[in-house]
């Protein structure tokens, strides 16, 4: 199992339609292929994290994702609400960011 930290900017006050977008979409096939195991959205002011756990990589799971028509329809409903952190931002992987430390606890699988 992978976790991967998706950071980007967001419209504050559109938390509810981001949700039902996802809810909608973890209703289709897209998180099975993609191999998410969990999904969380979280909102600090305008500031956008969203954690993936998924079978493979992150960026794997999301390269062999992007192409999927329903990614590419969650992309576009999310577009008024949710823009790059990075200005420098050309493809998801881009606004994944990078783990500097990890705990698990003894005994416990990851």
């Amino acid at each position: 199992m992978d976790r991967s930290l998706i950071v980007a900017k967001v419209d504050p006050t559109a938390e509810e339609r981001i949700a039902e977008i996802f809810a909608e979409s973890d209703a289709t096939e897209l998180p099975r292929l993609a191999g998410v195991r969990h999904r969380s959205l979280y909102r600090l002011q305008d500031l956008y994290l969203h954690l993936l756990e998924t079978e493979l990589s992150g960026e794997s799971a999301v390269a062999e994702a992007r192409h999927h028509p329903e990614f590419i329809r969650v992309s576009a409903r999310l577009r008024p609400y949710v823009s790059p952190y990075l200005p420098t931002w050309r493809e998801p992987r881009d606004a994944m960011a990078r783990c500097v430390y990890r705990f698990d606890a003894p005994g416990v699988r990851p």
